[in-house]
């Protein structure tokens, strides 16, 4: 609607609308270059004024170092004067006199103006302005001393009662001050100077007086940019800075002209009007070709239009195709999400389904094996164990995955000496390698490194497990280079290596080269998998290079240390088992009758008294009617009714009054389950559990034992 409004209003005045567009684009660039103009005037007087006040407390500085010798000097001779009189001078002031002559010229004046010592002053005023006005105070004024223009410096000396005695005065030479005014005597500056409250000049350069200044505090600092020489009614304008002195009736004044101060703004805008001029004709020159190109645009937008219409049908065609693709390509991603999510929540429901069945059997074959004692029958369960084993191993493989993918893994960084941790994976793998006849050599290293030592263990061990077994002869070595600020740590094997358009693909999940039969025993394809989300969290880079019938190199690249020594670390010592606690009272929320039977006959067979119930509601009313509060609570984490097992171990500390340990036994590797279960501050196991991690896990809970309780149960 508006394209078309736009091309209606070309066609109907064209001309007259490029002439509107001349005429504002020359009001604005007129209105635009007046206000910088104006803004330039303002900014070039502010920078002047900032300047002059800058000179003058430089000025003012100067002369406050030159007049506060002479004023001491001064201060002494009239306090010597005024303790015994004129008459006290050939005894008391007459050597401070002559030793504050070497200052200036001092000179000592009687009450009617006789000059009693020192060289004869001429004030600017006469003998009379010495006395004027009332008090001791210092005062400052312009006189000649032996033809010298010289600031005097003038203190009337007053008798005990208060009556004029007479005057000290101390005639620095205008000369004095030459240093600074010498700095301004380029001819830019029409004032540079020290002057009286009333604007009398006493030194410097400029006319006799600049007229009367405002009042100023001491120390305090003014400006003017409109200030007027000779009075406000006549004389030349100047841009003037005001400095008063702390310590003397005095104003350090400097002055520009407002002539010189705007001679570069009154150039800059002379160029500006010489621009805006050109800039004007060259407007109207491209409104003139405007002007001739519109009869051409005429003809060549009816063509156009046509153009346009048939490639708007083109387009609408495409876009309708385009359209259907990308209706079929969403639909396609859609199956293929909710392929994913099926896979994921088979592959959740399936492992906890079958942690359910092997933590029974690893319960009931704990007890069986306790109680066999004939070797055939001994032998026959440790075979069964040995299937347990395998079984085990591909959940946990399952879970670990699960795990990372929930994010509830924390890397613990710390500098790790690099030894101990390739000492602890050659020792954990140098018996596998033994059994396949295959040398493993680990190369020293002494670096030290920041990172989570578990988490790199672990995937070192995947490499390593990775590289003993597709690797059929020769060797496995494992060695460090340094790049820099990282450590490059490399498994190097004589396997039969790897092809480049599967070098990607070994990282993925389930994928393995070389077993398209699926042989459990050569692993689900998740090793790789896990190097690569472990990499991730700690943030090291995981690389391989491969070539076929050569071997492979898998690295990871870790930080070096900050503080990293040539000295290895100490290997931790391996932490013994905990002894087991006394018997405890330990509740069991077990909703799988085959599951709570055989964990009550382990934990009774450690010794522990152990309460059961089926849920959440029913563990609570167990607890309501329990002699005291319990130990521990051992609680599935999926349970029917309204509570989970995390939910129920924080209702029954709230019902109790106190925190009850709690851990969590679960067959759901769900990343958001993880996360529950951690966030619910439980120990979390998962299934299948051996007797053994049962038993460190309850060691090391050490809760205290609870007294039975003396009145009645607390409410739920």
């Amino acid at each position: 609607m508006i394209r078309l409004s736009v091309n209606a209003l070309l066609n109907f005045h064209p001309k007259a609308i490029l002439a509107a567009i001349v005429l504002v684009m020359t009001l604005l660039g007129g209105a635009a270059w007046g206000a910088l103009s104006l803004v330039d005037y303002v900014s070039t007087l502010d920078r002047a004024e900032r300047g002059t006040r800058q000179a003058a407390a430089f000025l003012e500085g100067h002369a406050d170092a030159v007049l506060d010798g002479g004023a001491a000097v001064l201060a002494r001779v009239s306090e010597r004067l005024e303790e015994g009189g004129l008459a006290a001078l050939p005894d008391s002031a007459l050597g401070e006199a002559l030793a504050a002559s070497r200052s200036g010229a001092l000179s000592i004046l009687d009450a009617e103006g006789r000059t009693v010592f020192g060289p004869s002053i001429h004030p600017d005023g006469g003998i009379a302005s010495l006395f004027q006005g009332a008090g001791g105070g210092l005062e400052l004024l312009h006189g000649q001393v032996d033809g010298l223009d010289s600031i005097l410096m003038v203190r009337r000396i007053l008798g005990r009662g208060g009556a004029l005695e007479g005057a000290v005065l101390l005639a620095l030479p205008s000369s004095s001050l030459h240093t600074i005014p010498d700095v301004f005597s380029d001819g830019r500056y029409s004032v540079a100077g020290l002057f009286r409250l009333d604007g009398t000049r006493l030194a410097g350069m400029g006319g006799a007086g600049i007229g009367r200044l405002p009042a100023l505090e001491p120390g305090a600092e003014s400006g003017e940019r409109d200030w007027t020489i000779g009075g406000k009614g006549g004389g030349d304008g100047v841009v003037i800075g005001l400095k008063r002195m702390r310590d003397f009736p005095a104003v350090a004044a400097v002055a520009l002209p407002r002539a010189v101060v705007l001679e570069p703004w009154s150039s800059r805008l002379q160029h500006g009007f010489t621009m805006v001029g050109v800039s004007v004709v060259a407007l109207f020159g491209l409104a003139a070709l405007g002007w001739a190109s519109l009869r051409r645009e005429a003809a060549a937008r009816d063509a156009l239009r046509d153009a346009n219409a048939r490639l708007e049908q083109r387009v609408e065609e495409r876009t309708a195709d385009l359209r259907s693709l990308n209706q079929r390509l969403v639909r396609a991603l859609a199956e293929k999400e909710r392929a994913n999510q099926a896979k994921a929540r088979f592959l959740s429901a399936a492992n906890h389904d079958l942690r359910q069945p092997f933590q029974a059997l690893r319960l009931f074959h704990h007890l069986l094996m306790e109680r066999l004692k004939e070797s055939r029958e001994r032998s026959i369960a440790e075979k069964m164990g040995e299937a347990l084993d395998s079984g085990e191993k591909l959940l946990h493989a399952l879970l670990e995955v699960a795990t990372l993918d929930a994010g509830v893994v924390r890397p613990n960084i710390a500098e790790v000496s690099i030894a101990t941790v390739l000492d602890g994976v050659a020792a954990e793998f140098r018996g596998l390698a033994a059994d396949k006849r295959l040398d493993l050599r680990v190369r020293a290293c002494d670096a030290m490194v920041r990172t989570d030592a578990t988490l790199l263990t672990r995937m070192l061990g995947d490499l390593l497990r990775n590289a003993i077994a597709y690797t059929p002869a020769g060797g496995v070595v494992v060695g460090c280079r340094r790049r820099g600020q990282w450590l490059r740590i490399e498994v190097w094997d004589t396997g039969p290596g790897i092809a480049a358009e599967h070098l990607d693909a070994i990282f993925e999940d389930f994928v393995q080269l070389g077993n398209p039969e699926r042989d459990r025993r050569r692993g689900l394809g998740l090793g790789l998998p896990k190097v690569r989300r472990k990499a991730a969290l700690l943030g090291h880079a995981v690389e391989v290079r491969s070539r076929p019938g050569q071997g492979s190199v898998f690295s990871v690249m870790v930080p070096l240390a900050a503080s990293e020594s040539r000295m290895d670390a100490a290997a931790p010592a391996p932490a013994g088992r905990a002894e087991d606690f006394a018997a405890r009272l330990i509740l069991i929320v077990e909703d799988d009758p085959v599951q709570s039977a055989g964990m009550q006959l382990l934990l009774e067979s450690w010794g522990h008294d152990v309460l059961v119930a089926a849920d959440g509601p029913a563990a609570l009313a167990t607890l309501r009617a329990a002699p005291r509060c319990p130990d521990v609570i051992l609680s599935d984490f999926r349970l029917p009714g309204p509570l989970t097992g995390a939910e129920t171990v924080t209702r029954a500390a709230e019902q109790e009054g106190r925190p009850i340990p709690g851990i969590i036994l679960t067959g759901d590797t769900g990343p958001e389950r993880i996360r529950e279960a951690v966030a619910a501050g439980c120990r979390l196991l998962h299934k299948p559990v051996t007797p053994d991690v049962l038993r460190d896990a309850l060691n090391a809970l050490g809760a205290e034992r609870v007294p039975v309780r003396q009145s009645q149960p607390s409410a739920a």
